[in-house]
């Protein structure tokens, strides 16, 4: 077990939150100290302010911080490609790709390192995400350019083909995320992770579902207008940037983010939402 973790490192992207507040790396924490292990995590902090100066190294509980802090806000797409260049400057080979906000249950690192012993042909594992009602919401079902949820899951080795892991909780082989070209850094968030798993799955088909559920913080449960709004654009922003290889990519992406908006509007009856459809994603 040892080795492996020393062989990893995760990655987490902050944004109006703090590393103390992070639930992930809380929970990431718990696990740790359970196994009594250390593990290399990035903060890649996105927050407009800062004390800790940039590439400073310490210890927050079992977790050694590497932390660097960007004002600008690049989305998650430029730091998780920061973050593997990063590692493979450390000589690691496996990235550990986290958001700030799901929480991982007390056995989730172990699993993590037990299915990359019994499984070493396989580059790419990932838990199981519920959202709070107890709906999966990864891995999902992507078709026509879409997540559609899973009523179950069948762990272990799986076919990439007609689904999609979401970002929180990717761990890949770092040699297999270079081969499959790293994330888009157009794309800030909503997106990223379908176009990678696109990207990856061009030279390698299949991913492990590891036997790890994990309470995810899905945006779309939000009820503030004005944030979901906000949300929008982003989503809006990833449609537009994302590679679209034909005419018919190019009018799916333009009905999935009309279709958002229009729920969006029948949800909230605002219809802000067909105003962003038209200024954040047709112009």
């Amino acid at each position: 077990m040892t080795d492996i973790i020393e062989d990893l490192i995760g990655v987490v992207v902050l944004y109006n939150n703090t590393i103390e507040e992070s639930i992930t790396l809380t929970s990431i924490n718990r696990n740790l100290e359970i196994i009594k292990k250390k593990i290399d995590i990035i903060v890649y902090d996105n927050n407009n302010y800062s004390e800790i100066k940039n590439g400073t190294i310490f210890l927050h509980g079992q977790l050694k911080i590497h932390y660097f802090h960007d004002p600008t806000n690049p989305g998650v797409s430029k730091a998780y490609n920061f973050a593997a260049n990063y590692a493979n400057n450390l000589k690691k080979n496996w990235l550990l790709l986290l958001d700030q906000d799901t929480d991982f249950p007390v056995d989730a690192i172990d699993n993590y390192i037990l299915s990359i012993k019994q499984n070493p042909e396989i580059k790419l594992f990932a838990p199981i995400l519920k959202d709070s009602t107890g709906a999966i919401i990864s891995p999902c079902r992507y078709i026509f350019k879409r997540g559609f949820p899973l009523k179950r899951v069948t762990t272990g080795i799986t076919s990439l083909q007609n689904i999609s892991p979401l970002n929180s909780g990717i761990l890949i082989y770092l040699t297999t995320f270079f081969l499959s070209g790293g994330y888009n850094e157009l794309i800030k968030l909503d997106f990223s992770d379908f176009q990678f798993i696109e990207r990856f799955k061009k030279i390698n088909t299949y991913c492990y579902i590891i036997n790890v559920e994990c309470l995810h913080n899905f945006s779309n449960s939000e009820t503030n207008t004005s944030k979901l709004n906000n949300r929008f654009i982003f989503y809006c922003d990833g449609a537009k940037k994302i590679k679209k290889s034909s005419t018919i990519d190019r009018f799916t992406y333009f009905m999935v983010v009309l279709l958002r908006a229009t729920r969006l509007v029948y949800r909230t009856k605002k219809s802000i939402f067909f105003k962003t459809f038209i200024f954040h994603y047709l112009r």
